[in-house]
């Protein structure tokens, strides 16, 4: 990063992309929710994750090809895939802080709750040497936390999974041949 415009420039691209990532994440909680409803939707929910995960990677790579002229460094991938990332959760977080603080009204520790009751998940605990009230309480827990907390608990996840993701891809992406024409 010699050049403050070439930084200024990789942060511009990053929060474009973080913001594209970050929509296929909050579309992804759409799908785990909707999957409630009908368990189609957790194929879609799974699908439209990885997708995001390689949809980040062809972003750097085309970040890569078309800005950088085929030249990037390692640490110049990496820092480029930690913001998306970190872009990535501060949408998803606002997003989630939205559906709990305003849609959810307890659906999903509710859904939570009908599952722990279940005769198959009952026969499940006790295979496993735990009880009902274990649960009950893990769910009284999940029931007691706001929404802004939830919110954060999932962006500072957000942010170390992408911390990890952004490794491989950084390592997988760099090069230092330049782009022939």
């Amino acid at each position: 990063m010699a050049i403050r415009e070439d930084y200024e420039q990789l942060k511009a691209y990053a929060r474009i992309d973080g913001g594209i990532v970050g929509g296929l994440w909050i579309l992804s909680f759409a799908f785990f929710i909707g999957e409630f409803y009908n368990p189609l939707f957790g194929f879609a929910f799974i699908f439209v994750g990885v997708f995001s995960l390689v949809f980040a990677a062809m972003r750097l790579k085309r970040y890569r090809d078309n800005v950088a002229d085929g030249v990037i460094s390692f640490g110049r991938a990496l820092l480029y895939s930690m913001l998306v990332y970190f872009y990535a959760a501060l949408l998803m977080a606002a997003g989630q802080f939205v559906y709990f603080q305003f849609i959810d009204n307890g659906f999903l520790t509710a859904q939570y709750a009908e599952i722990v009751n279940s005769s198959e998940y009952k026969a499940m605990l006790t295979a496993y040497g735990a009880t009902t009230d274990d649960m009950q309480m893990l769910i009284d827990n999940l029931e007691a936390l706001r929404p802004i907390d939830i919110a954060l608990q999932f962006f500072t996840t957000n942010i170390m999974l992408g911390f990890f993701v952004s490794l491989p891809i950084a390592v997988m992406l760099k090069s230092n041949r330049k782009r022939r024409f």
